[in-house]
């Protein structure tokens, strides 16, 4: 299996449906409870986007990981599916991460692409 572990930051709508997710393939999620580092617990960081619409601070997130050398992925659930889910799965395959900060916007279930991407995802992890 690709993925080991999520973490997810907040128990938001978006946490939610990606541990509900997780869950169903056997996937460990950590919601993070600040009691450590939240940049000693992951290895790497994954931002779920719709139309490449993303908060300022996911922005701030995805900096601070990268200045500390840790890999970031970004998915836009509006481009083209297949291109997206094979673009995550070689990621993972390359980078191996063991413990993957997830983040997207608390709207963002609520879109059907998102589900969609999810489902296609879980077919190729």
């Amino acid at each position: 299996m690709l993925l080991k572990k999520i973490v997810l930051r907040k128990d938001d709508d978006f946490a939610q449906a990606i541990s509900a997710w997780a869950n169903g393939r056997n996937i460990d999620v950590e919601l993070f409870d600040g009691k450590a580092n939240l940049y000693d617990i992951i290895d790497s960081l994954v931002i779920l986007q719709e139309d490449h619409n993303v908060s300022k601070e996911i922005r701030e997130l995805e900096d601070a990981v990268e200045k500390i050398h840790k890999p970031t992925h970004s998915i836009d659930v509006n481009g083209t599916m297949n291109a997206s889910v094979a673009s995550l799965r070689f990621w993972l395959e390359n980078n191996k991460p063991q413990s993957v900060l997830f983040v997207g916007e608390g709207k963002l279930p609520q879109s059907t692409r998102f589900t969609q991407y999810l489902d296609k995802l879980a077919e190729v992890i």
